[in-house]
């Protein structure tokens, strides 16, 4: 019998769903709403959209390079310590950029202390707890944990433009800073929880008795080098730098793309909170469809809409068809990360799961920064984005491509284990359709 209940209540396990998606409300908020500062900051301090499209790059960049490290940490010391640590640097750093009045002093607390928080606080620590926490229903469960994402985006962006119209961008800086200070780091801390076992729990969806396969499960698994030589995981990865790279537009250039089209802040800002409204039904939806069909067909056809919206975009030429390309982008938006990680899981087990998704995970923020740098660079030498837009859209169906061509294993037996691929040993990891699996 599956032990999914806390003596007759709630799973913990869910409840812990909310610490997590709380942080990433947080860190995606501040991370989404760049593109609010982007203007007002160029405007007041003389820097050219090129120039602060650059320390958002390094950022992106930096959190990326950082990834694999983190991944490791949270193999040795726990996901608890490393993500309350990156909350702290991340509310920090943003209390720093609010009073940043040189380029070099921006370019240290926004594109460095606040790249080491967020990679601190990444979605690596989410697909490592969530996999140990859920038998059953794991990529839903990585969804809920991901929809703080797009709950930031939802919220933070909209808010942040209307602090930026009312108080000064200086200010909304301050107000993001510490709410992550003040209210984000006590949740995490109170809340999170690395394993069930912490709280006396059994995973939800184990079943009773099965103790020593899941111990074995969380100890086996393949390394870091067999796991990176496996081409599945490569096509997975190319996927995330395609992610990172169309993300780096909306998060980054959108609202200024808007404003070049007339079209109010306000209005821009809630444009871009469509993408996060959309994200959430979007997300939950590819998770639920995740566990019940080929992960890999669902993955590819986020990758496609990717691709489509920015063709939407392309086409723009008011706000109805920019809210059309923020519906199709909103739906692909916080889908990737939960999809390829639960892949991913399934490929490689448990015991190395954080470093070597970690480093998966490092060329989505690299793909992320050269997008951001690249857009501004095209938009100060051609004074437009249709270039960059272009780029978007052919990158996004490459990966659509890519991704239909991964290998996924049977969640039924062992049979869709990859035979040219050097395995350690079997494997039993636990199956997203319940139970376990021969790896």
């Amino acid at each position: 019998m599956s032990r999914e209940v806390d003596v007759g209540r709630l799973y913990y396990g869910w409840v812990m769903l909310f610490s997590i998606a709380l942080m990433t409300f947080a860190s995606s908020g501040s991370r989404f709403s760049f593109g609010v500062f982007l203007v007002p900051m160029s405007e007041d301090l003389h820097w050219g959209r090129d120039q602060l499209a650059l320390a958002a790059s390094v950022n992106l960049i930096l959190a990326g390079l950082l990834r694999a490290v983190v991944g490791f940490g949270v193999d040795r010391y726990g996901s608890k310590a490393v993500v309350i640590t990156g909350v702290f640097l991340c509310g920090v750093s943003l209390l720093l950029t609010s009073v940043a009045r040189e380029l070099w002093q921006f370019y240290l607390a926004y594109g460095v202390l606040l790249a080491i928080g967020f990679a601190f606080a990444s979605p690596v620590v989410v697909t490592t707890v969530v996999s140990k926490w859920f038998v059953k229903r794991r990529s839903l469960a990585m969804s809920i944990g991901s929809t703080g994402a797009a709950l930031g985006q939802l919220v933070t962006v909209p808010m942040a433009m209307l602090a930026v119209i009312t108080v000064g961008y200086e200010n909304a800086y301050r107000v993001i800073g510490l709410f992550m200070l003040l209210i984000v780091m006590p949740v995490g801390y109170f809340l999170f929880f690395d394993k069930p076992s912490d709280k006396g729990l059994e995973p939800y969806g184990a079943e009773a008795g099965d103790a020593k396969r899941r111990a074995a499960a969380g100890n086996l698994g393949m390394t870091l080098k067999e796991a990176m030589r496996n081409p599945d995981i490569w096509k997975l990865t190319v996927g995330f730098f395609a992610c990172g790279f169309t993300m780096s537009f909306a998060s980054t250039h959108f609202i200024a793309f808007a404003e070049d089209m007339d079209i109010e802040p306000m209005a821009a800002a809630n444009a871009l909170g469509i993408v996060g409204a959309c994200s959430l039904v979007g997300g939950v939806t590819a998770g639920y469809l995740g566990d019940r069909f080929s992960r890999k067909n669902v993955l590819a056809c986020v990758y496609l809409l990717r691709g489509l919206s920015f063709i939407v975009m392309l086409q723009a030429n008011g706000l109805a068809a920019l809210y059309l390309a923020s519906f199709i982008l909103g739906i692909s938006w916080t889908s990737t990360g939960p999809l390829t990680s639960a892949i991913t899981a399934d490929k490689v087990g448990l015991k190395n799961l954080g470093s070597i998704f970690g480093t998966m995970y490092t060329i989505m923020p690299i793909g992320t920064g050269v997008g951001a740098y690249l857009a501004g660079a095209i938009y100060e030498s051609r004074h437009s984005y249709e270039l960059s837009l272009i780029l978007s859209a052919a990158i996004g169906l490459i990966a659509a491509v890519m991704v239909f061509g991964v290998r996924e294993p049977d969640r039924g037996s062992s049979k869709g284990k990859d035979e040219r691929q050097p395995q350690p040993q079997p494997v039993l990891v636990p199956s997203l359709a319940g139970g376990e699996q021969a790896r």
